[in-house]
């Protein structure tokens, strides 16, 4: 199968809070794979795909979580989903850039 995408994925795995657009209830999951135009998460709490959500990436390199202010569901199987972002600030999608850098680093010293 040949992959398609626009941006490469960078393999992580991270805890990830979002809030689905309508409820105020704050979701825990975890993120395995990110770029810089979404990601992919690991949670129980079930989704739709085309659902609005808010997403906080812990980022302790950097200081504060990088937050997504708006993102879509792309697809939802089996208490796995994908994200698209939709809208960072300038300034959260350069710490996002940096935060890719630094797993981008960490994951080559790995081997």
């Amino acid at each position: 199968m040949i992959e398609c995408r626009e941006d490469p994925r960078i393999p992580i795995e991270l805890p990830v809070s979002f809030g689905t657009i309508g409820q105020t209830e704050l979701r825990q999951g975890t993120m395995f794979d990110i770029s810089t135009g979404g990601c992919a998460v690991l949670s129980p709490v079930s989704v739709k795909p085309g659902a609005g959500i808010t997403l906080w990436i812990p980022a302790a390199d950097l200081g504060s979580p990088i937050t997504v202010s708006s993102a879509e569901i792309r697809w939802a199987s089996h208490g796995e989903f994908g994200v698209e972002f939709m809208s960072l600030t300038e300034l959260d999608r350069s710490r996002l850039r940096r935060f890719l850098d630094l797993a981008t680093q960490r994951s080559a010293s790995q081997y």
